[in-house]
């Protein structure tokens, strides 16, 4: 399964303040070492999928009779009366109750929602959907009703149906989905439902002194996702542990008036009110690092704080990779061929890397291959030995390899589990190992360390992809497993360049060739998405990217592209371009715009106001160079001045000068930040305004001055 590439960022424009250059963490590396916890994986509860996911409608339909609902709090006569949010006026709905119940004697969790709809794309919340894992997760009880304004209630009697949502070799995500009829505005909707899990609490929580315990295990009991995408005036939560355990409770950006309290029998209650609507900003970090919840986990041994936990996961996890690694002599054969005496420790380093990037990898392969090599009968890796004598690997296991030769050749090498922040932040609070999403390698090298991924293909030696940069996570090691981040990216890892060569005719149309040159994390992501491409999408993509910078009615044509499949060097494209009417007349001059690449420039940041913090991708280096060729008949009457921009971890540069009947243009962008809090929104917010400004500057042309005759 391709790893998580989020739309690149391509924002090319920064502040009249300086602005900080600041990353996600104070700390950014693992301290130097000295030298999936199998035992206890933790399941996600919340099952919460986008409905965009979709890929397979209605399989399956039962019908459920009309019956009365469970004893649902009644609606009062003020909750029918309600005509607008009071919490967000203007909104289409909002949730009046939202009551969660865990019994995880049980091993389920009942949900009841009550919605009031204000307006007419309020009625969009008609459409009830209920994801589950299909192996894990049996929903039951499933009781729904629509109350009119006028207090009439209609109990849902319809067929409730089964959709695919994702589906996968060893999983299916599913989602009973219904429709409810005859809602109105004014209407209040009313759904419940049971979730039941097929997997229990392991038994080491319910009878830990069966077992002996030896460092610290903490397991999910509840997660409660408290904001939504409406705003909501009443929730209430409750868990109803297992008796004698040990309970922690996680808030993240929990209200300061939330009621939450644990019972002398270990039950656990939350209480929050008038909670705002979830709002959707671009350029923000992932939801679930936003969003007001609430976790509560099971903890177990020498449990102090988390620390003791992820020291103590990092422990465990060790065996389990130590014995995929293996013994150094077991692949010593293979790491003496490639090596050659007198190497030096870099060199080493990357002549395993370009061995181990040779392998097969499954994960990446296009779906069509992965059908195709089912037939193949291919056998499981157990360790990183069978994985040089197949040829290929799942998932992570190249870097697992690397580690294997990387400490045969001599090297202190160790898997760093992390969370790949184009999905997730780390939260060393929360003692959940599920949060560690993605894998990457440290290397000890001479007095530092190196963080590598050769799992991931066509990622150079030397870089992360974006999403593992400035990753917290833990080292996996037996001796000293730490908490810890990668290095922060840089803007020099992220690198744009154009170069061309345009001419203008007399009547302001525009003609010529377009070089450009992606390297780093530009070409790293381009290269990723190709993958499941064709060449005429290929085509397409980089096609459309260019036409998006010029201004409409653009003609591009794609000449050739660079070897895609390629690691060690930059993607290089060249593209025909044809711009009609570029310039405009204004009697017997041309108005020439200057901003040729950046005619659809705009700021990504028009709102005033900002609710969370700005991330972008990854810090970026974009370099224009242009040469613009005059009509001979035109000379130049005026230019603009040079322009630089300097905020410190951002800087613009722009110039335009003559070279004979010619112009030559350059503009330099460098933006090393990636994430601002929200008190520097609107520094951002001017260095983009006055960028796009200074893109829009123009040159006049004017007919050429005859020569005296003599």
């Amino acid at each position: 399964m391709l790893r998580d590439i989020r739309r690149h960022a391509s924002l090319t424009h920064l502040v009249a303040c300086p602005l900080p250059a600041s990353g996600l963490h104070s700390s950014h590396v693992f301290p130097p070492p000295q030298q999936t916890d199998p035992a206890m994986t933790s399941i996600r509860r919340t099952l919460l999928f986008p409905a965009g996911l979709a890929i397979a409608s209605a399989l399956s339909a039962f019908s459920v009779a009309a019956q009365a609902p469970p004893s649902w709090p009644p609606i009062s006569a003020q909750d029918l009366a309600l005509k607008d949010s009071p919490i967000n006026p203007g909104e289409p709905a909002m949730i009046l109750l939202y009551d969660v119940q865990d019994d995880n004697n049980k091993s389920s969790q009942t949900i009841f929602k009550r919605i009031k709809v204000f307006r007419e794309e309020g009625k969009k919340y008609a459409d009830i959907e209920i994801p589950y894992f299909e192996k894990e997760t049996q929903v039951e009880e499933i009781r729904a009703s629509v109350t009119s304004p006028d207090g009439k209630t209609e109990n849902f009697a319809g067929a409730i149906y089964d959709k695919e949502i994702v589906k996968m070799k060893k999983f299916r995500w599913s989602a009973k989905i219904f429709t409810l009829s005859n809602v109105g505005v004014g209407s209040i909707i009313e759904c419940s439902y049971r979730l039941h899990w097929h997997t229990k609490i392991p038994d080491v929580f319910h009878d830990p002194s069966r077992y002996r315990i030896d460092g610290a295990y903490a397991y999910p009991a509840a997660q409660w996702p408290i904001q939504h995408d409406l705003s909501l005036r009443h929730s209430h939560f409750v868990l109803h542990p297992i008796k004698g355990t040990r309970t922690a409770i996680v808030k993240h950006n929990l209200p300061s008036d939330a009621i939450l309290r644990t019972l002398p029998d270990g039950t656990v209650e939350l209480t929050v009110e008038n909670v705002p609507a979830f709002q959707k900003e671009e350029y923000s970090p992932p939801e679930d690092t936003l969003t007001i919840r609430a976790d509560v986990y099971y903890i177990l041994g020498m449990y102090g704080d988390t620390k003791y936990y992820w020291d103590s996961l990092a422990r465990r996890q060790a065996q389990f990779f130590d014995e995929f690694i293996g013994k150094p002599k077991n692949v010593q054969k293979e790491v003496d061929r490639i090596l050659t005496p007198g190497d030096s420790d870099e060199t080493k380093l990357r002549k395993i890397y370009a061995r181990v990037q040779q392998i097969r990898a499954l994960s990446y392969e296009p779906e069509k291959t992965k059908k195709e090599r089912k037939q193949q009968n291919l056998k499981e890796n157990k360790n990183a030995e069978d994985v040089l004598n197949h040829g290929y690997a799942f998932e992570d296991e190249i870097n697992w390899v690397f580690i294997a030769m990387a400490r045969a050749a001599g090297f202190q090498a160790f898997p760093v589990r992390i969370v790949a922040r184009n999905r997730s932040i780390f939260n060393s609070e929360r003692p959940d190992a599920n949060q560690l999403n993605s894998s990457v390698v440290e290397v000890k090298i001479g007095s530092g360390h190196r963080f590598l991924d050769p799992a991931t293909v066509y990622c150079r030696f030397g870089l992360l992809p974006w999403g593992e940069t400035d990753a917290g996570g833990i080292r996996v090691d037996r001796i000293w497993g730490e908490i810890g981040f990668t290095p922060k990216p840089e803007s020099k890892d992220g690198v744009t360049q154009r170069h061309a060569e345009l001419k203008l005719d007399a009547d302001g149309n525009l003609a010529g060739n377009l070089t450009i040159t992606f390297d780093g994390q530009e070409a790293l992501s381009r290269r990723l998405r190709a993958i499941d491409q064709d060449e005429a999408q290929r085509r397409k993509e980089l096609e459309e990217a260019v036409q998006h910078s010029l201004p409409q009615g653009a003609a591009v044509k794609l000449l050739s592209a660079g070897a895609w499949e390629e690691s060690a060097t930059p993607l290089t494209a060249q593209f025909q371009v044809q711009v009609p009417n570029f310039a405009s007349r204004a009697g017997q001059r041309l108005i020439l715009p200057l901003g040729i690449f950046h005619a659809n420039g705009q700021n990504a940041f028009v709102s005033a106001r900002r609710t969370h913090p700005v991330a972008f991708e990854y810090p970026y280096e974009v370099y224009d160079d242009l040469t613009l060729v005059l009509p001979p008949d035109l000379q130049i009457e005026s230019l603009p001045g040079h322009v630089i921009l300097d905020r410190g971890v951002a800087l613009y540069n722009s110039s335009v000068e003559r070279q004979g009947n010619s112009l030559r243009l350059k503009r330099t962008l460098k933006m090393q930040a990636y994430f601002l809090p929200v008190a520097n929104y609107l520094a951002l917010r001017n260095f983009f305004d006055q960028v796009r400004a200074n893109d829009e500057h123009q040159a006049t042309l004017q007919p050429a001055k005859e020569a005296p005759k003599d």
